[in-house]
């Protein structure tokens, strides 16, 4: 559990007001919304050169000029450079840490989304109404910053809405298959050596 520290700031009633709203929105109260905006910020803005807001509009107008397969490469080509970003923000790059950011950043984006754990399976469901293409970008970089590790996820998508299972116990299959390939490996090295 995180150590909470009190703190008072001052804001203008004009801006309180809009939090307030905001908050309402959201169901959450202003302390919440307030300590969730400055969560994102301490992980995301302090020391972010690789993230800039872009309006919805203009990504979509940008994906339609893409064809399905520029799109995989682009999101190949992504998952290649997430290793940066996940050490960055978690110090360590594994799928659970990878998982945390994909949550965090999912978070900072706005998308209502829902995050379901159920013994080792991971389930990410994003509403974002930005396009088939963007649900393919989004899928396509999850599974290839995922195969990194040996890991194959499910998904699904729309043009409106993706799903993306990951199931853990991958990882126990995928260090399995590992040792077990070791113990060939050294039953081989032996019986050479006994030769």
């Amino acid at each position: 559990m995180k150590t909470k520290e009190k703190f008072s700031i001052s804001l203008s009633r004009d801006a309180l007001e809009r939090l307030r709203e905001a908050a309402k929105k959201e169901n959450v109260s202003v302390n919440s919304l307030i300590n969730k905006t400055l969560e994102n910020y301490a992980i995301w803005n302090l020391h972010n050169i690789e993230f800039i807001p872009v309006r919805k509009a203009l990504l979509v107008k940008f994906l339609d000029k893409f064809t399905h397969e520029e799109i995989e490469s682009v999101a190949e080509s992504m998952a290649r450079m997430n290793k940066d970003t996940v050490l960055r923000l978690t110090s360590k790059y594994d799928v659970p840490a990878m998982m945390n950011t994909f949550d965090e950043w999912l978070r900072m984006t706005g998308f209502p989304y829902s995050y379901e754990v159920d013994g080792s399976v991971h389930r990410f469901i994003v509403l974002h109404d930005l396009g088939s293409k963007w649900s393919l970008y989004l899928t396509k970089l999850a599974s290839s910053t995922l195969n990194q590790f040996g890991m194959i996820p499910k998904y699904e998508y729309t043009d409106k809405i993706l799903s993306i299972t990951i199931d853990l116990a991958q990882l126990d299959d995928e260090k399995k298959r590992t040792d077990k390939q070791i113990e060939m490996l050294d039953a081989a090295i032996k019986e050479i050596e006994v030769k």
